[in-house]
């Protein structure tokens, strides 16, 4: 059984303020009131941005892409969230697919999460959950420091499985199966996640930040007095496969 986590699902109301038309009247009334005060006047179309991936996940679309994945439903699950907006209704399809599903409300005694008026106990656990779990997966990788501050702590903390959605490229499909488009839904959704990255050695490529991922800098150097630190070459993960079916002289290309 896998510990499987989850990183910020709908919070309030920050991830869905540009992308509002799932929402009923009255919580559209609320993110756009909360846009106003927060972000300067910009017309948004919802289709436009959810097709370029632009959206975060529903809690749906993370459940049937871990279902394609093939994951089942006695899958643990830790959500690492806070409140949850637009209620339980999002959760509910979710939740039919995965029902072990906890978070830091279900894993903490009541009194302290009641003493702590500000949230940093839970917050503090959420992080160590999702660092050490088994499976990490971000659904949203805009301006977060918690889920871009984990998959560079979970890079240096042994390379740690994270699973990283294209929404670009998820986002055609799941509009294709909302309009009944339905044939050949999950293996278009493994195509795409299994042509991804799962929390290798990879470099870091700019814009991205050091605290997302600091490979180089903090796993080895460039210019070293012992070669037994020297970085790896770009092609490291191939050459680490080499290593792993037995081939020979896979030593001297580190070092060379």
């Amino acid at each position: 059984m896998r510990n499987f986590i989850l990183s910020e699902q709908i919070r309030v109301p920050t991830k869905f303020h540009r992308c509002i038309d799932i929402f009923t009247p009255e919580e559209q009334g609320i993110l756009k009131k909360y846009r106003r005060e927060n972000f300067a006047e910009k017309e948004l179309v919802y289709s436009e941005r959810r097709a370029i991936g632009k959206c975060p996940l529903t809690p749906e679309e993370v459940g049937l892409i871990l279902r394609a994945m093939g994951f089942g439903n006695s899958t643990r699950i830790y959500l690492a969230a806070g409140e949850l907006f637009g209620g339980d209704r999002f959760m509910k399809p979710f939740r039919a697919l995965f029902p072990q599903l906890e978070n830091h409300n279900t894993v903490l005694p009541t009194q302290e999460l009641t003493g702590n008026k500000q949230g940093l106990v839970g917050s503090a656990v959420d992080y160590m959950v999702c660092l050490l779990s088994d499976i990490f997966m971000p659904t949203y990788d805009g301006p977060s420091n918690f889920a871009n501050n984990l998959m560079g702590h979970r890079l240096y903390y042994g390379f740690r499985t994270t699973i990283q959605p294209n929404r670009k490229a998820l986002a055609p499909i799941f509009i294709d199966r909302e309009n009944g488009k339905t044939s050949g839904f999950e293996e278009a959704i493994r195509r795409v996640m299994f042509n991804s990255e799962f929390g290798g050695p990879h470099k870091r490529v700019p814009p991205k930040s050091f605290y997302t991922n600091s490979w180089p800098e903090c796993f080895c150097q460039t210019s070293p007095k012992d070669p037994a630190d020297q970085c790896p070459p770009d092609n490291v993960v191939e050459i680490l496969n080499r290593q792993l079916y037995g081939e020979q002289n896979v030593t001297s290309e580190f070092v060379s």
